[in-house]
């Protein structure tokens, strides 16, 4: 009696032990989440002031999100995009104008500027508001690095001023380049959101450009762990030129993409449209009296009621 009762007891434990086995076989485990994670910041056109200001912003971030995923992370700021894209962080902060050439990245939030996703841009001159006081002068830009050229030749012109200034001065951020034309005259024009100017006049509006995007550049990572960084993201409040964070939509950035290549603009001739005529086209004159100035009978038909 014992000996029938063993044989099936040894079966249940050794199904037991190889199912331990099974289940921990490396292969087949989950993914262990990270011990560490990493935020940069690239966003040139926002104007936090400085540079420490901008590094200050994005630690108060990566707090945020180590507080919500349990997970130690830690804040970069970068000088450019390259810079960042080097260094391999899991997520990051990347200017609009950027992303919107790089929309392969999964995006997690929107950025708020004013209250906003967007902001109005416009070409400010320290000339006056005559376009034609800027023909030949020099214009300071944002250079990010993102396709430059076609965003302020098609983008902020239209394509219709490749050779309208006689020279272009890069500068660092936006804040550079207003004060560029601002202060220290080494430009005449320059591209910048509505609000920040600094006493420049501006020329024309240019449309609406889309606030950073924060995206996510470690595909690896656990798709629980993403969830609660975006999930932080979009609460966090803070404080800086950075004012909040909407759910993630892509629509603004894919409207920049679109404007980015050359417009070619051509002339459309009317259609012709058809005139009725209400009124006879010959009209019968008087009958003439005068026969010394007249010499010949003069004879006129009437047309037509109506010509349709």
């Amino acid at each position: 009696m014992r000996t029938r009762i063993a044989i099936p007891m040894l079966a249940v434990l050794g199904l037991a032990v190889a199912g331990v086995v099974i289940a921990t076989r490396p292969g087949e485990s989950q993914p262990a989440g990270p011990d560490k994670l990493t935020v940069g910041i690239y966003a040139p056109t926002v104007e936090f002031g400085t540079a420490q200001a901008r590094l200050t912003y994005v630690q108060g971030l990566a707090k945020a999100i180590e507080q919500s995923s349990g997970v130690k992370t830690e804040a970069q700021a970068f000088a450019s995009l390259g810079a960042l894209r080097k260094a391999n962080v899991d997520f990051a902060i990347i200017d609009g104008i950027c992303y919107s050439t790089n929309l392969g990245w999964p995006l997690l939030a929107n950025a708020e500027v004013g209250g906003g996703t967007t902001r109005a841009w416009a070409l400010f001159s320290s000339l006056g508001a005559d376009t034609n006081a800027l023909r030949g002068k020099k214009l300071a830009f944002v250079q990010l690095g993102c396709n430059d050229g076609a965003f302020v030749d098609n983008a902020m012109l239209e394509s219709e001023a490749d050779s309208f200034f006689a020279s272009r001065v890069g500068k660092p951020d936006l804040t550079a380049a207003v004060a560029e034309v601002a202060s220290y005259k080494g430009a005449q024009g320059v591209f910048a959101p509505v609000g920040a100017q600094k006493g420049l006049t501006k020329v024309f509006d240019t449309g609406q450009i889309p606030n950073p995007a924060f995206v996510q550049l470690n595909g690896k990572l656990p798709g629980d762990i993403v969830s609660k960084v975006g999930s932080a993201v979009v609460g966090y409040g803070g404080s800086g030129a950075i004012s909040g964070w909407a759910s993630p939509s892509k629509a603004p950035y894919q409207a920049l993409a679109g404007r980015f290549g050359k417009t070619v603009k051509r002339r459309v001739p009317a259609d012709a449209v058809p005139v009725r005529l209400d009124s006879d086209v010959l009209a019968e004159p008087d009958t003439l009296k005068d026969t010394a100035v007249t010499g010949v009978r003069q004879h006129f038909e009437r047309p037509p009621e109506r010509m349709e």
